[in-house]
């Protein structure tokens, strides 16, 4: 285990998520170990009828679709998912608004 996490500390970022897949396989008694303490670069995707990208997390996650923040429906589409009520929708989009007048200034 000590090895693998030297490894990873030594990897280029933009190689981490083929490293520790090859981890994962060689060492899966350490899975849990090596998930827990290996850093992952965050992932986007674009939602199509925004135009706009937002972060996969476990916090808009659902199986194995991630809702988006934007257009508040899931990517890859997902029946039956869980979707925030009209009062949190309506904080989130105004949340929305304020980040990008922040970004954009």
């Amino acid at each position: 285990m000590e090895a693998a996490m030297g490894l990873m500390r030594r990897m280029p970022p933009k190689h981490s998520e083929t490293a520790l897949s090859a981890l994962l396989s060689l060492i899966p008694q350490h899975s849990s170990d090596l998930l827990s303490q290996v850093d992952q670069p965050l992932q986007v995707i674009c939602d199509v009828d925004y135009g706009k990208e937002f972060i996969l997390c476990e916090y808009n996650r659902d199986a194995d679709s991630y809702r988006s923040p934007w257009s508040n429906k899931y990517h890859p589409p997902l029946e039956d998912g869980p979707y925030p009520s009209p009062e949190l929708r309506k904080l989130e989009i105004e949340a929305n608004e304020v980040f990008a007048i922040y970004r954009d200034q």
